[in-house]
This record gives structure tokens, sequence and C-alpha cells, in this order.
């Protein structure tokens, strides 16, 4: 269940957004209806949960798997061009969006819900890689038991995956420090021929080597770029993601040696 293109949705829910959204183009304008209507089943999903008795021992997890389309690319020449239609997704702050490996393409939210986790709502901020959600679910089926031996893999080879359920359930810290965020990916053919890219986080530093986009910009709600890097993004590129998520200051030049 998500939201994707094409950008369709009941007139009950359109009718809901087209008076207060100005400025805002027809997709955007569906977009949002179409999050209403998702939402309107995800509560249909809940309502049948406990209806049938087993809510109580269920763990609901909602995530995505990358940021918004914002329908902006670079060209062969590097010049920044609408896809042929201005997609209605929005990463702002946050620079560039899906094909990207800049905060924006490759950053998302997600939450956890569940009777089953005391203590109240609270926001992990952890880095947690979308790899880790395996080792998660094999922690929550267990979590609590001890898996009896002829249960438990055998010979299973090293996994990439990290368990976030103690982060998730007590507050605790998480485990991951890094994560390769992508490796020799050349971007989408429809904006145009780019030069391959990719790049590694570690704690809060995040290198980008090749470019990282397009997108590469910043790009408002209503499908309009508000601002743009350099047309010829540098080869590397280096953030400090805690002090600077929205990636405005390349630090690669004034700290190699």
């Amino acid at each position: 269940m998500g939201v994707h293109s094409p950008y369709q949705a009941p007139k009950y829910y359109v009718d809901k957004y087209t008076g207060h959204m100005w400025g805002a183009n027809k997709d955007r304008k569906n977009y949002a209806a179409m999050m209403s209507s998702m939402d309107e089943g995800i509560g249909n999903i809940t309502k049948t949960l406990i209806s049938e008795g087993i809510y109580n021992n269920t763990i609901i997890v909602f995530a995505s798997d990358n940021g918004a389309n914002v329908g902006y690319c670079s060209d062969a020449d590097g010049n920044l061009t609408p896809t042929a239609s201005v997609e209605p997704g929005s990463n702002y702050p946050l620079r560039g969006g899906k094909r990207s490996i800049f905060e924006g393409g490759i950053k998302s939210v997600s939450f956890v819900h569940s009777p089953l986790l005391r203590g109240g709502g609270r926001v992990m901020k952890d880095l947690v890689h979308v790899v880790d959600w395996f080792s998660t679910f094999e922690d929550i089926i267990s979590d609590g038991f001890t898996v009896p031996r002829k249960y438990r893999f055998k010979d299973r080879n090293p996994l990439d995956s990290i368990s976030a359920w103690r982060a998730i359930k007590k507050g605790a810290n998480g485990k991951r420090k890094k994560f390769l965020i992508n490796i020799d990916t050349r971007g989408s053919i429809k904006c145009g021929p780019t030069m391959p890219f990719k790049g590694f986080r570690k704690n809060q530093w995040k290198l980008i080597v090749g470019g990282g986009g397009p997108p590469s910009g910043w790009y408002s709600p209503y499908g309009a770029p508000i601002s743009s890097p350099d047309h010829k993004l540098p080869y590397l590129q280096l953030f400090n993601i805690l002090l600077d998520p929205s990636e405005t200051f390349n630090l690669a030049n004034a700290t190699r040696r």
C-alpha cells in the first residue's frame, strides 16, 4: 500500500484539497488526496485487527523506500530541465529527490506502532538502513524467547542487516554507525546521461563520489526549484549531516590533506 504515479484519487478526497492548496498543480492536489485515501485504508485495516481480537499482539511498521519524486533532472549538458511532467513531491529543505543519493532521495520517515510497546511515543534519530528490517523482524518474532536449536539458521552467511528492535522498544542507542549508500549507479535514462555515483555514510559524515544526482537542487512543494547548485557537481562532496542536513556546505576541499 502506497502513493505512486499515476496520481489519481476519488473525487471525494480531491475536493478536500482544491480550495486551500493555492498555487499547487493538479497532481499535487491529487497526491494529497491519495494520501488521505491511503490513511483511511490503513485505519480500516487497524479497525479490522481490533475487531478480530489480534490488534494487541500486532506490530505495525510503516516505511518508505525513497524520498519524493521532484521531477527535475540535469540533461547531458548539465542544464536543469523539468521532466515531461512536474512531479508533485517535495523533500524541502532536504536536497535532491528520488534517483539521487542526496538526503532528499534516500532519507525517509517511518514509524512503528503497537500496544506491545510501552512508555509512550518517542522519536528515534539513529541510523537505520532498509536492510535492518530483516534482523529487526527476527528479533521481534523471538523477543523474550530462546529459539529452539532445530529452528536456528545453520551455516548462514554474515548479514548486512543490524537489528534496531532494542532501540525501538527500549530507547537504547542504535547499533548501526555506517552504511554504503550506493555504488556505481547511473541516473535514470529519462534524466539524461550522467557519470556513475556512489556514497558512504559513517556517523555524521557523508561522502559522495561522482556527483550524486540528478536531481541535485532544492525544490518547493509546488514543483519549482528554489535554488540549484552549479550545473557541474563536484566529483567529491563531503557533508556533516548533523550540522548540515540540507547538504549546502561541501567540506571535501576543506578537509583534504
